[in-house]
């Protein structure tokens, strides 16, 4: 038996129904942390101080939507199958994801809101970051992002298009390179993707996701995909790490931005 044989089929008996994307945003927070100045670091560490890191305190707006079901579809924006612009999206009453993330960093720049306001407006926004990046965040309605677009592993474990794409892929890519690897692999395209110009809207990041979604790769459009393999998950690999380095650097030039207009 190979390694990598034998590393998939370890990585199926481990699949787990939990928070998949825990991992990808605990690490773009972290990450996103050590590229902010250190008077921000100031100004955001009493707010972080409660979940003992930033990290951390990034999970924290998927625990809370049992109990306010109102914020269930600030995570995400939803396109039709023929659409691909993003900027035709049309967000529920209660707002998505695009609504939510700029109402959040009004009230961060508002020196009048509350502490309490404050602390839940920097935790969503740190979520909101994450949750943009990973494609199935722009999915089709009619399927939630991919929860509904069923999938099969090799030996016949049952998956979903969503749950894979937010963290089956990661914890199969720290398997096969090690949660070492990973980081490092993380941090090295931080590092090459600094020079580079980022936008500062969410909806251009957003556009980015959803053309990574609708191609031909992902096998999303038409529920082309049916099986998940090894194969497909190492052939994504990059575009994984892609997407949180480039979450990691544009978060940390929003709060940068943000605390940098408030002073």
């Amino acid at each position: 038996m190979s390694k990598r044989f034998f590393l998939f089929f370890l990585f199926l008996g481990s699949v787990d129904a939990g928070a998949w994307w825990d991992r990808g945003h605990s690490l773009i927070c972290e990450e996103a942390y050590k590229l902010l100045s250190s008077e921000v670091k100031d100004k955001i560490d009493p707010l972080i101080d409660e979940f003992g890191s930033f990290g951390r305190g990034c999970l924290w707006a998927d625990w809370i939507k049992g109990e306010r079901k109102e914020t269930r579809s600030w995570h995400y924006i939803n396109l039709a199958n023929e659409e691909q612009d993003v900027s035709k999206v049309i967000c529920p009453k209660n707002g998505c994801i695009f609504d939510a993330f700029y109402s959040q960093i009004k009230i961060l720049k508002d020196t009048k809101k509350p502490f309490l306001k404050k602390q839940e407006a920097l935790m969503f926004v740190g979520h909101f970051v994450g949750d943009i990046h990973q494609p199935m965040h722009t999915g089709y309605p009619h399927d939630l992002g991919g929860n509904l677009h069923r999938l099969k592993f090799s030996n016949g474990n049952k998956t979903n298009m969503h749950k894979m794409w937010d963290g089956q892929i990661i914890e199969y890519m720290e398997l096969v390179i090690g949660s070492d690897r990973f980081e490092e692999v993380i941090q090295e395209k931080i590092h090459t993707f600094l020079s580079i110009d980022h936008s500062s809207k969410i909806e251009n990041w957003a556009q980015e996701s959803r053309d990574i979604a609708m191609s031909q790769s992902v096998g999303y459009q038409d529920n082309v995909l049916e099986i998940a393999t090894d194969e497909y998950m190492e052939s994504h690999f990059d575009i994984v790490q892609n997407r949180i380095a480039l979450a990691v650097i544009r978060l940390s030039k929003t709060l940068n931005s943000i605390y940098k207009s408030n002073h």
